[in-house]
């Protein structure tokens, strides 16, 4: 909480003095990360169950993601959807829902299953 604080704050600092590269910018990249890792790692302690499913699923929603946002983005147009918003939200449920459903349906088909775990049907040989 108070990392991202003090990010905000010297990102304003930074953004009014007009600072442009050298060790501050870096130092603020960096401020950023740890203020993110801190975020997430209390966000996990609250929301841990929720947490596992994702987690669980992190490979379906990273290679499928982009199939299901995609999609949703040419239907918002396509219906004169211009709210950023709305596209925003939709787009990221699509994103994590998509290949979920994708992913639990793929797992009640083994061959279908090869596509996102090749590893789990590939016998190695010594």
């Amino acid at each position: 909480m108070i990392c991202g604080l003090l990010f905000m704050i010297l990102s304003v600092v930074v953004y009014k003095a007009e600072i442009s590269g050298g060790v501050i910018p870096f130092t603020m990249g960096l401020l950023a990360c740890v203020a993110v890792i801190l975020m997430v790692a209390g966000v996990e302690r609250r929301f841990g169950r929720g947490m596992d499913i994702l987690a669980k699923y992190t490979m379906p929603i990273f290679l499928m993601h982009t199939l299901f946002a995609a999609p949703m983005r040419s239907v918002l147009l396509k219906l004169d959807i211009g709210s950023s918003v709305i596209h925003v939200v939709l787009g990221l449920g699509i994103s994590f829902l998509g290949p979920i459903i994708a992913a639990w349906i793929m797992k009640k088909t083994k061959w279908l299953e090869f596509f996102l775990y090749p590893n789990k049907f590939m016998k190695i040989r010594n």
